[in-house]
């Protein structure tokens, strides 16, 4: 298939990266040669121009295209530019900000003037932080498999059930995979004989919600539910969040810097007790009552404060801590250094696409914790090598392990003995050096 991408940044690139990755055919536009230039280190063509102007898409053969994702900053310009993909017959898609245009994670409500689906960067970030909040002991929340599994990421506190047992003696409940133990930002693909310890992250893939209240049921009893959240910044996201999680009924309290902002934030926010001052000042964060608050989300503009008020916030004891970031390799550097969560919309929007792209089957390599670990979307076709094998003799890598199975739209839960057929939809923990040799099994 081939498939053009107008917006070099993050998102631009992370989809080129995951599609051409599967030998499709990728074009990626933008006006910046800084941005091309980062585009170019892809495999991918690189054009330089305006994605929404007419005479440069069809010197591109955009009516040979299959797909079309807009992904640039301006809303203008990505509706624009869908709208001249659809009149050539390409699938559509849109990053579009702001709920003066979309008041839905993913909509259908520019369908007539050529967007198939628009996608929202705040919406689905906000929607991310709010669920990885309210979920005890939970750090980060991934769904996989058209929304079929949960991967969750959570943490083994002092009275856990699960702390110095080995794996194989935990008798994890059905419907319930361990996929990772992280210790001290190192992986470890878990085995039997390993041991889970305190303060580890142990990645779960769970099919349901009552496979997740087992897990619960399993890491301990240090407090049933948040009550106490402080979100940090009236920005678009933090205003999102403020309002998803007071709607679950958590008792929540926004601080803000800028006197106009925070009145604006008050103003569209019912519920929520919106104050102004700077986070950085320990003094605010004291009388505010950050000793008492059982998660901070910190969500200005700023990548440099979000960050710094996320560390501060963990040196006062606060047991889960969010910072918004928008670069990626932020993201990874600052899951390493003691923040529960690096959230980033940039690659909230990628995956959400790529979902959405099902016909390009292109590779879904979502990183866990920093990057060393990835969770992966395959599928089997009759081609694959390991159609028509157990997992037992698939000859996959060693450092691999196959956390689901969908067959028919049924999930499985696997065992050695369990076969991969045609058809299958894969999911899998893998070390980031074992992609390639995964990916050759498939």
């Amino acid at each position: 298939m081939k498939v053009i991408i107008i917006g070099a940044g993050e998102v631009g690139r992370k989809l080129a990266e995951s599609i051409r990755r599967k030998g499709h055919d990728v074009i990626i536009v933008d006006k910046k040669e800084s941005a091309c230039e980062k585009a170019r280190a892809l495999d991918v063509k690189v054009v330089k121009g305006n994605g929404a102007r007419p005479e440069l898409l069809n010197s591109l053969d955009i009516k040979g295209s299959d797909y079309f994702f807009a992904a640039t900053n301006s809303n203008e310009t990505n509706i624009v530019a869908c709208s001249i993909a659809k009149s050539a017959g390409c699938q559509t898609m849109a990053r579009i900000r702001g709920l003066e245009y979309i008041n839905r994670e993913v909509s259908q409500r520019f369908k007539s003037i050529g967007v198939d689906k628009a996608v929202s960067p705040e919406l689905l970030v906000a929607r991310k932080v709010a669920d990885v909040i309210t979920v005890p002991f939970a750090i980060d929340r991934k769904i996989s498999m058209g929304g079929k599994i949960n991967v969750t990421e959570f943490k083994v506190l002092a009275n856990s059930r699960i702390k110095d047992k080995k794996i194989k003696n935990i008798g994890f409940p059905k419907n319930i995979n361990l996929g990772a133990i992280i210790r001290d930002s190192e992986v470890i693909v878990p085995h039997g004989d390993d041991i889970v310890k305190e303060d580890d992250t142990i990645v779960v893939m769970t099919e349901g919600k009552k496979a997740e209240r087992k897990i619960l049921k399993l890491l301990g009893t240090k407090k049933s539910s948040v009550e106490k959240v402080m979100v940090i910044g009236a920005s678009s996201i933090g205003i999102h969040i403020a309002n998803k999680l007071c709607r679950r009924g958590v008792d929540v309290k926004l601080i803000e810097g800028s006197q106009s902002k925070a009145r604006r934030a008050a103003e569209e926010l019912k519920g929520v007790e919106v104050l102004v001052g700077d986070a950085r000042d320990k003094s605010v964060l004291i009388e505010e009552g950050i000793l008492r608050t059982d998660a901070v989300a910190v969500t200005t503009n700023s990548e440099e404060y979000n960050v710094l008020v996320s560390l501060l916030a963990k040196v006062y004891g606060v047991e889960k801590t969010v910072a918004i970031v928008k670069e990626l390799g932020v993201k990874s550097l600052v899951e390493t250094v003691g923040i529960d969560l690096a959230a980033s919309p940039q690659l909230q929007t990628a995956n959400t696409m790529l979902r959405m792209a099902r016909e390009l089957n292109p590779l879904k390599a979502i990183p866990i914790h920093g990057g060393d670990l990835y969770l992966l979307e395959m599928s089997v076709d009759e081609s694959s090598k390991v159609a028509g094998k157990t997992l037992e003799y698939s000859e996959l890598p060693p450092e691999c392990i196959v956390g689901a199975i969908i067959r028919r739209g049924k999930t499985m839960i696997p065992k050695g003995d369990s076969e991969l057929k045609p058809g299958d939809q894969v999911l899998t923990f893998v070390l980031k050096d074992e992609i390639s040799a995964v990916e050759d099994c498939f």
